[in-house]
């Protein structure tokens, strides 16, 4: 018998709830491991957790600290803000810090007490020459390597797959802990996201309605943290300060305006390393800002439900966990754009009281217009391109409401959500290799032309 997960509580299909496309999927596994709480950046926490991990397993003072990370690890940690650091950037600090002080059993949160006073240590740390970052090639596109030697030997930590997922600790060559669960890939990915691969639009429109009371409320949490994160962003410029300044300009009484404003302020704020989490979607904070902010405007905007709102955040974290499926999980194409925004549009047209089709069409706009978007690492410019997504995210779904026919096939984009999402995914992997790879190599050079160790 066919069962149905709610929350942890599975029950018989063909009793008490739907199985839409005819796959049931465990929604709760999903929810709790694809929409969770990250502090700061989740490359650099990767990179943080990993040494936190090893500092746990060593004793004395840290001699070397070696990463050996992916390049999409490396693009996106690179000139991203740490929480706690007032400011300060990179996955070799990140690293440091995880090292001195990081706790991790707090996984994506292991930065969470630092203070100033361990800021100026790992700092002096990387200063040092002690902690160096290599760029490998043919490892999985979330790959962390930390190896730290101090006094009691060499502790080397491998993160793969998803940015929290422990797959292998050593001390002096000793296994002390290995990951042997199974998956499809040897990546880390887990069965649900087949099962989600296996709905269309239609499919996860229904499933989006089977969240229970506790779900319901995890989704209004995930809400309520984000827009507390923009209110930040809009009280004073963080970084560069986009959501703030597009807060200042006339006219912000329009709901588009405010869905640009707010969503780029939260992106300020995690961009610059505030040390406040934000609720993630598909193992990104900045993903999880676009996909929750915009309709959580549009819901208070059209005075919706409680309930109401929490099925248009579920059906945004399953349109944007379906998309980087097919994606990946760090991709050349940028993620927040065709993935979260994605998601979003289609919540809005959820909320708008519109049908699965018109959500369909909605994402199609979206993607006809954000597509090419690339991915050139995270740092303090992403607020724009999180707002430019938020804002096509609402302005296609208002288009998809308003009464815009299916457009048929444009490009690569259909209203067929299953090809378009298919097709981005084979854009991004195989169309743009050669860009995401040219965008390392300058960064590599940017790097390595600046003074001090790199």
């Amino acid at each position: 018998m066919k069962y149905c997960s709610l929350w942890g509580k599975n029950v018989p299909a063909k009793k008490n709830c739907k199985c839409p496309g005819g796959v049931c999927m465990d929604l709760a596994k999903f929810l709790s491991n694809e929409v969770k709480p990250a502090l700061g950046c989740t490359e650099p926490g990767a990179v943080a957790l990993a040494a936190s991990w090893a500092a746990r397993h060593g004793e004395g003072d840290t001699k070397v600290l070696r990463l050996h990370l992916s390049p999409n690890i490396y693009k996106n940690g690179l000139h991203a803000g740490i929480p706690g650091t007032d400011g300060q950037t990179g996955n070799l600090l990140a690293a440091a810090l995880g090292a001195l002080k990081g706790d991790p059993e707090k996984g994506l949160m292991a930065l969470e007490n630092v203070n100033s006073g361990d800021v100026d240590r790992a700092l002096a740390l990387v200063r040092s020459g002690v902690v160096t970052q290599k760029v490998l090639q043919d490892v999985p596109p979330v790959y962390v390597e930390v190896e730290l030697v101090d006094d009691s030997g060499s502790i080397s930590v491998v993160i793969s797959g998803r940015h929290d997922r422990v797959v292998e600790i050593r001390k002096n060559g000793r296994i002390v802990k290995r990951l042997l669960e199974a998956d499809n890939q040897g990546n880390g990915r887990p069965s649900y996201l087949d099962d989600l691969l296996g709905k269309d639009m239609e499919g996860l429109w229904e499933t989006s309605a089977l969240i229970d009371e506790d779900m319901e409320g995890f989704l209004l949490e995930g809400s309520k943290v984000n827009l507390d994160v923009a209110r930040k962003g809009l009280e004073r410029p963080w970084g560069m300060g986009t959501g703030f300044r597009l807060a200042k300009l006339r006219g912000m009484e329009d709901l588009l305006r405010l869905v640009k404003a707010w969503s780029a302020a939260a992106a300020d704020v995690r961009m610059a390393g505030g040390s406040w989490p934000v609720m993630s979607s598909a193992g990104s904070g900045n993903h999880g800002i676009t996909a929750i902010i915009p309709p959580s405007l549009a819901a208070e905007k059209w005075k919706k439900s409680g309930r109401e709102l929490a099925e248009a955040l579920a059906l945004s974290h399953l349109v944007t966990g379906f998309i980087k499926a097919h994606t990946g999980r760090l991709t050349p194409v940028c993620g927040c754009a065709v993935a979260a925004g994605a998601g979003a549009a289609a919540a809005i047209v959820r909320l708008g009281g519109g049908t699965p089709k018109q959500g369909e069409i909605a994402v199609a706009l979206l993607l006809s217009s954000l597509q090419g978007m690339i991915c050139d690492g995270a740092k303090g410019s992403c607020a724009l391109k999180v707002s430019t997504a938020a804002g096509e995210a609402f302005i296609s779904a208002e288009l998809a409401l308003g009464g815009m026919e299916d457009p048929g096939e444009q490009g690569v984009i259909s209203s067929d959500f299953v090809d378009s999402a298919r097709n981005i995914g084979l854009f991004s992997r195989n169309g743009l290799s050669a860009a995401d790879s040219a965008i390392i190599r300058i960064l590599q050079e940017m790097e390595s032309a600046k003074p001090g160790p790199v």
